[in-house]
């Protein structure tokens, strides 16, 4: 169990990481469509983008750190951090709700960063790994799986966080101006008919 839920919050982790970036591109490019345009003073974008933009990388190197090496790296201030995530999202939710919005990249980003801060915080108290116990250096560790079994595990995790992201990062800035899939093959059998 310990090895699926690690998986579980590394994906989670790197979902949200992407989800963050996208939303980091939104601000950096000056986008006035996100809900969270009154907590986010128009002036201030530039300054809320470098953030996610750092705040995103950070996911997504300590998720790549964490699947690496089979055990969540420094949990203690990633949970903290990534409560404080979860808080900044939902007070910008808060703010797209009083305005009849819903802004599905935070919201996204919401609910990414607490299945990554739950399943995290849920090996901690465990503190299971191969050792029976936590690591020496305060990560926590999990026992790995079988082959099927971690297959199965990595399935799992991939299907419930890809259910999650996929329209955060499908409504935010960067997804809105995305080059459509489809179009690809238009422009192969017809030539001159792409964008």
């Amino acid at each position: 169990m310990g090895a699926a839920v690690t998986l579980l919050a590394g994906f989670a982790g790197m979902a949200a990481g992407m989800v963050e970036l996208s939303l980091a591109a939104g601000y950096l490019a000056g986008s006035q469509g996100q809900a969270s345009g009154p907590l986010v003073p128009a002036g201030l974008h530039p300054a809320a983008g470098t953030l996610g933009l750092i705040w995103g990388l950070s996911l997504l190197l300590w998720s790549l750190l964490g699947l690496h090496g089979g055990r969540i790296r420094f949990a203690a201030p990633a949970a903290a951090a990534l409560a404080a995530s979860a808080a900044v999202h939902l007070m910008a939710l808060a703010v797209g709700m009083k305005l009849h919005l819903l802004d599905a990249g935070h919201l996204a980003a919401f609910f990414l960063a607490l299945l990554a801060l739950g399943s995290a915080a849920w090996l901690r108290r465990q503190g299971a790994g191969p050792s029976g116990g936590k690591a020496a250096d305060g990560d926590t560790a999990a026992t790995p799986l079988h082959a099927g079994a971690l297959l199965g595990a990595a399935f799992a995790a991939a299907v419930v966080v890809s259910a999650i992201a996929t329209p955060g990062l499908a409504a935010s800035f960067a997804g809105q101006h995305a080059f459509p899939h489809g179009g690809h093959m238009v422009e192969r059998a017809i030539p001159g008919h792409g964008h």
